[in-house]
């Protein structure tokens, strides 16, 4: 018997060779099975219900903080468009020596705070996942061009040599959006610059680490970073000294330049001897050898334009009556042009038809619909579908500009606006009349 036992207690299948008590036992844990089953799939039901309301929560706090940033993006850039436009506004005219040194802080001051806005609101993009990246191949050569015509200017203020590569001295490309990796560039050049010694030397090196890498190094010969301070150099608002040496900054650039890499599935670091100076370096996928971008300027576009415009009538969109009155009094300065203003989308496109302007400033958050609704009505309307149309907003993001070029817009200027860059667009499109 006692073998017998231990065969079942082996082989449970044998359960038939076991007394009806024992038979029994096995039907109530059966039973037990089968109650714990049903409670487990309860408690995964509950789960996945608790489940799917976190996910819910999280996209609407999600998209909560999507129009948080655009609201705030709009609201931070529209007092300072007025700031900086109307400064610029009395840069143009006559001033003692002590009323332009009080426009200079104030200008200085308003394009201080310009830049810490948009990089508080690019890291919050970032970190948000909602910034807008366009990867494409991005030829290293012509980049490290144009980024030395406008390094130089700061670089020639010092003194500093620029060693950077020459006319076709780099053929290599990586994957990258283009904006976004002229603006880290420019940012680890500027710092280089910056925090160097008067007479010092800024050199960028190009090299591949891998068959499928490319490093973009960028060093100066400043005073160097200690490790403690190189630990602590990509944290935000982290300026280290550069306040007490006057250095201007708002100490998020390269927290902003560490995410944008991070976005383009790259890597950013430093390398410093303290007193031997420091080397930046982006390292970046490497993407098809690219040709040189050519620019096709029409005939018809002035490259240098000194004169003034034919009489014309400049239909401006927008709702705010700040933005208009600084639109209008740059606009005073140009002769026979004369501008109408119109604070809502609908009322603009009837004027449009109804005026034919020569010229159409528009503005994408307005009241009764977007900017680019009515951009999309002018082209399809044959009465409006020849006139040239510049949109002036504070929400034209990339993917804002990529529409709106789209739909054919001419040019999309970002305020705060740039006062030499806006005239200049304005006079050539009038000019074309």
């Amino acid at each position: 018997m006692a073998a017998r036992s231990g065969f079942v207690t082996r082989f449970p299948f044998a359960n038939w060779l076991t007394p009806r008590t024992d038979r029994g036992a096995f039907a109530a844990e059966a039973v037990a099975d089968r109650a714990l089953v049903h409670q487990l799939r309860a408690e995964l039901a509950t789960r996945d219900v608790e489940l799917e309301e976190a996910r819910r929560e999280a996209q609407e706090a999600w998209s909560a903080r999507r129009e948080f940033l655009a609201a705030m993006n709009h609201e931070l850039r529209t007092p300072l468009n007025a700031i900086l436009g109307f400064g610029q506004l009395l840069e143009m005219s006559p001033l003692g020596d002590e009323q332009r040194d009080s426009l200079r802080h104030v200008l200085r001051g308003g394009r201080h705070l310009l830049l810490l806005v948009n990089e508080l609101l690019e890291i919050s993009q970032l970190d948000a996942g909602s910034l807008e990246l366009s990867p494409e191949p991005v030829n290293i050569g012509d980049l490290l061009l144009e980024l030395r015509d406008l390094a130089h200017p700061l670089a020639a203020e010092r003194s500093i040599a620029l060693d950077m590569p020459g006319d076709g001295a780099t053929g290599a490309s990586v994957r990258a959006d283009r904006h976004r990796l002229k603006q880290v560039l420019l940012n680890l050049l500027s710092n280089a610059i910056k925090f160097n010694h008067a007479g010092g030397r800024v050199a960028v090196l190009v090299s591949s680490t891998s068959a499928t890498r490319v490093r973009i190094a960028v060093s100066d010969t400043g005073p160097g970073l200690s490790p403690e301070q190189a630990s602590r150099l990509f944290a935000p608002f982290e300026r280290l000294d550069a306040t007490n040496k006057g250095i201007e900054g708002t100490g998020l650039g390269l927290t902003l330049c560490r995410g944008l890499v991070s976005q383009m599935g790259g890597t950013i670091g430093v390398d410093s001897t303290q007193g031997q100076g420091a080397t930046f370096w982006v390292e970046l996928s490497m993407a098809e050898v690219t040709s040189p971008t050519i620019v096709e300027v029409p005939a018809d576009t002035p490259h240098d334009v000194t004169g003034q415009p034919a009489p014309c009538l400049v239909l401006h969109i927008e709702d705010n009556s700040t933005n208009l009155l600084l639109i209008e009094r740059l606009l005073a300065t140009r002769t026979g042009v004369t501008v109408m203003a119109a604070m809502q989308g609908r009322l603009g496109l009837d004027l449009a038809r109804e005026h034919k302007p020569g010229l159409i400033l528009l503005d994408l958050n307005l009241p009764d619909t977007h900017g680019l609704e009515v951009l999309r009505s002018l082209a399809a309307d044959a009465r409006t579908a020849g006139i040239p149309v510049v949109i002036v907003s504070a929400a034209a993001t990339p993917g804002q500009t990529r529409r709106a070029r789209a739909l054919g817009a001419r040019a999309v200027l970002a305020k705060p606006l740039d006062v030499a860059q806006f005239m200049t667009v304005v006079d050539s499109l009038l000019t074309r009349m």
